[in-house]
């Protein structure tokens, strides 16, 4: 039977930047150890998350609903490892400032995020921007992934996995047509997890099968958090993060 299992690839990834996100974070940059800076926005509120410090146990917090100019700042630290007020007052000044660029980007980020994934499940190396805004600079970021490209030894080129209409189920549906090829079925007691199934559907597709899409499915969303991240680092000033760049 065919294969899905798909071998650890670089995808390169075209971001577009505005021109303030050069030099943003230079002036806390002597306050930032390898960070994290990890961005959420749902359509009723947004939240920045600074970890400043590899290792460290310091945590900023900005949240915000329309404006992220009046947001929430929040610092939690592990005891002996607190910044002093100083330093605290300069990174949520910087957090401020840059939350404004993400607030504005939001949709770009999930945009190019959607963007690649579908480049990536395309089988091609490389995703580029339909399109770039003035005032604008396009990068390059070298991102690590195993989602594979269509198999041309299968019937079926992009295999969606979507929720079904109850708990615990997950359909497989050719993008393509639209077909249901079956179904991943997770039973549970209370929490615990108690049996997982796969269903074929068609004639043509088996277990085996199933579960090489649900896999994909799985590389699939890794790597759109990944390009999320790194996207959120370069607007905001930052190095792409180490985890998830691949050098290039």
């Amino acid at each position: 039977m065919p294969s899905l299992s798909s071998d650890w690839r670089q995808l390169t990834v075209g971001l577009v930047l505005p021109d303030v996100a050069f030099g943003a974070a230079v002036d806390v940059d002597d306050l930032l150890d390898e960070p994290e800076l990890h961005f959420s926005a749902t359509p009723s509120s947004s939240r920045l998350l600074l970890l400043p410090r590899a290792g460290s146990f310091t945590r900023l917090v900005l949240e915000w609903e329309n404006l992220p100019e009046i947001g929430v700042f929040t610092a939690g630290a592990a005891p002996g490892d607190a910044l002093a007020p100083e330093q605290a007052a300069r990174l949520e000044t910087w957090m401020r400032d840059v939350a404004v660029i993400c607030h504005a980007m939001r949709d770009a980020i999930r945009e190019a995020s959607e963007r690649a994934v579908d480049d990536a499940a395309a089988g091609v190396s490389e995703s580029l921007p339909r399109r770039e805004a003035a005032s604008t600079r396009v990068v390059s970021a070298h991102i690590g992934t195993s989602v594979a490209g269509p198999d041309p030894a299968l019937p079926f080129d992009v295999v969606d996995v979507v929720v079904g209409d109850h708990p615990g189920l997950m359909l497989f549906v050719d993008r393509a047509t639209g077909e249901t090829l079956g179904r991943r079925i997770t039973t549970r007691d209370g929490d615990e997890v108690v049996a997982v199934r796969f269903e074929p559907l068609a004639a043509s597709v088996q277990p085996a099968l199933l579960q090489g899409w649900y896999d994909q499915h799985i590389a699939r969303e890794v790597l759109f958090d990944d390009v999320w991240q790194v996207y959120v680092h370069l607007i905001t000033g930052l190095d792409a993060p180490a985890s998830v760049h691949s050098p290039g």
